[in-house]
């Protein structure tokens, strides 16, 4: 359970990214004055943790409804998120990394929701993850030790939004770049890994029929 517990917690920590939604937060909440940001950051957080708490209990069940197969969900689940990871290694990965123009949401009524819950905290590729985690054959154990590690991740988001400009200030623009990357690389290892699983399921699956 401890090993399940990490790896769920270092993918969905990785695929969130708290400090680039953070630098997101920041430019969105400018004009806004403590309260204001408090609870935009307080429901943008809880619409991402309902939303993934969607997938991760009904994914799989609506993938098989469409005719998925898990197998096929790991490769296809992994190229996704490796073609992520390596905007975030190569380049920006999200709305609003330094140096991109944030205006165009800054007149929205809702940016809980737009874009700060979807895309940028629950967007596809932590859906993605949610899913992958979940589908593992590890038992109500391992479920329970993957919505854990969701909890967790959802919490440490909210943490850093709420201390988003004094986290800023201090590793500044650099820093924030240095952790992308290492995220970014982080990321493509694991996206490799959805990537053997789902091939090697398949191969047994072939066998195996």
């Amino acid at each position: 359970m401890t090993q399940t517990f990490l790896n769920a917690f270092i993918s969905l920590l990785v695929i969130t990214n708290p400090l680039a939604v953070a630098s997101v937060f920041v430019g969105l909440m400018a004009h806004s004055n403590p309260k204001e940001a408090q609870a935009t950051a307080i429901k943008a957080v809880g619409v991402s943790f309902g939303l993934l708490l969607f997938f991760a209990f009904l994914g799989e069940w609506l993938l098989t409804s469409l005719g998925i197969r898990i197998p096929s969900f790991h490769v296809a689940g992994g190229i996704l998120l490796f073609a992520v990871s390596f905007r975030m290694v190569f380049g920006d990965s999200r709305i609003g990394t330094p140096g991109t123009d944030q205006s165009s949401f800054a007149d929205r009524a809702d940016v809980a929701v737009f874009p700060l819950a979807i895309p940028l905290i629950a967007g596809p590729g932590c859906m993605t993850v949610i899913i992958l985690l979940m589908s593992s054959p590890s038992g109500l154990e391992g479920g329970g030790a993957v919505i854990a590690a969701l909890t967790l991740v959802m919490g440490i988001t909210l943490a850093t939004l709420l201390a988003s400009r004094n986290i800023l200030r201090v590793i500044g623009a650099s820093g924030n770049v240095i952790v992308a990357r290492v995220m970014g690389i982080i990321l493509a290892a694991r996206s490799v890994q959805f990537i053997v699983d789902g091939l090697r399921d398949m191969h047994a699956n072939f066998f195996a029929s």
